[in-house]
């Protein structure tokens, strides 16, 4: 069967799935950058719906990605993560929120994925990740994050960021946010071995999804990530 594949991207300031193009098309709304450039863009509110086909590591246009392969009938959708911030640290947003989902899913699952950015009343800071639902239920990870709070250390699987002051200013330390960077890339590089697209023969494709040749989003690096209690009161 001959799959219609569709490459997504992902807007980091609402969390939405969207696809890109030069031209306006039904279902399209105009988007203008900040530098005035004018293009169209589609977007998935309720998320993209399908059998996982495959989660994959791949080089695009900004840097290395994970593509997760959603295949809907005679649909195929690339829905791209980027891993790393400009500064080369992994992305404590959509990045990690997806990489701690990944133990929790096998290829074939059917599986509702979506991005969030949004503030809670009260709150600071935004809660921004990745959802994935099996069928109607949200999964959740059993990976949790270690913290401190009030002085004390919090443990969990993942290390915890360390502030230091440096020239009078609190700063997160460059060991522990490589100790944290290292676990997930592991966990990462496990899940995307057992995840990962593989021929009838067995060998791996040199690259699971094409980068696509649209528009692209860079990622920013994002306020901390609030990991006590992890998000149930996610909006969808």
């Amino acid at each position: 069967m001959a799959y219609s594949k569709n490459y997504l991207q992902l807007e980091f300031g609402s969390g939405k799935f969207f696809q890109y193009s030069k031209e306006q098309l039904d279902g399209y709304v105009k988007n203008v950058s900040k530098n005035g450039k004018v293009s169209f863009r589609k977007y998935y509110n309720e998320g993209i719906h399908g059998v996982l086909d495959s989660v994959s590591i791949y080089d695009g246009k900004f840097g290395q990605q994970i593509s997760i392969s959603i295949r809907d009938n005679e649909e195929v959708y690339y829905l791209p993560i980027s891993i790393y911030t400009q500064s080369q640290q992994v992305d404590n947003t959509y990045a990690e929120s997806l990489i701690k989902l990944l133990p929790e899913l096998n290829k074939g699952d059917i599986v509702t994925v979506s991005g969030y950015n949004f503030k809670p009343e009260g709150s600071e800071y935004s809660k921004i990740g990745i959802s994935i639902k099996k069928g109607a239920e949200k999964i959740k990870s059993s990976i949790t994050n270690s913290y401190y709070k009030d002085g004390n250390l919090v443990p969990g699987d993942i290390p915890a960021i360390e502030w230091v002051e440096k020239l009078g200013k609190r700063k997160p330390s460059a060991s522990s946010i490589e100790a944290k960077d290292e676990y997930l890339l592991s966990l990462l590089q496990k899940e995307e071995a057992r995840l990962t697209w593989k021929t009838d023969s067995g060998s791996e494709p040199a690259q699971a999804a094409p980068a696509p040749k649209q528009e692209q989003t860079k990622v920013q690096q994002a306020a901390p990530a609030i990991v006590e209690g992890e998000s149930d009161d996610l909006p969808f």
